[in-house]
């Protein structure tokens, strides 16, 4: 379609790099990080062991670097992604790889041959496809605030804080989520923002 067209024409930063990495694997490991990512993709898993992947590559004596392999791990996350999203056959998928990207025949057939097997179970999972168009966080807004009283306390003078998410859906449309949380509560969230931006440094 056009759209995959474009998709695939517009390639992240990276993915070039990212396929040549991916063209000097071994076939035995690219298929054990293929399923990993479609593992992931189906929530089997929290995360790729980026770490492990790389001890195993060394006991073969390849040496990477931990961000080489991230970077090959996040190309076969963005693929697998994008089929999902387009609903693509598998040999549509490689077909369009073969035009837009720098994959070698084995990178496809691999990809292919895993997604002919995998593909369908995700494709039928409504589950799924909501969890991987859950949509971009376009801004975070929040204002701390009094509650000063409630149909049961007469006075609370209690701490909160209001936060208003804006969110955009895989078609553009933009929405507004709000909620309100207790102190503690904020910390508890602050903490896992802080949790989550110290994982991030590390990919």
């Amino acid at each position: 379609s056009d759209l995959l067209v474009m998709a695939l024409g517009d390639l992240p930063r990276g993915f070039d790099t990212a396929a040549t990495v991916l063209n000097s694997l071994p076939q035995d490991f690219l298929a054990e990080m293929c399923q990993d990512v479609l593992a992931f993709l189906q929530c089997k898993i929290g995360a790729v062991d980026v770490g492990k992947l790389q001890k195993r590559l060394e006991g073969n004596g390849i040496e990477l670097k931990k961000e080489s392999v991230q970077n090959a791990v996040n190309a076969l996350t963005f693929v697998y992604r994008l089929a999902v999203e387009k609903e693509l056959e598998a040999d549509a998928l490689v077909a369009h790889l073969a035009k837009h990207s720098s994959c070698s025949e084995l990178v496809r057939t691999v990809i292919k041959h895993l997604w002919a097997e995998e593909g369908k179970k995700i494709a039928a999972s409504d589950e799924i496809k909501r969890l991987l168009n859950v949509g971009e966080l376009v801004d975070m807004k929040w204002k701390l605030g009094v509650a000063m009283s409630s149909s049961s306390c007469r006075s609370l003078n209690s701490p909160y804080v209001s936060m208003v998410l804006t969110v955009a859906d895989a078609s553009g449309r933009i929405s507004n989520h709000s909620f309100e949380l207790t102190v503690p509560e904020f910390h508890n969230f602050a903490g896992q923002m802080k949790e989550m931006s110290a994982i991030l440094e590390t990919v």
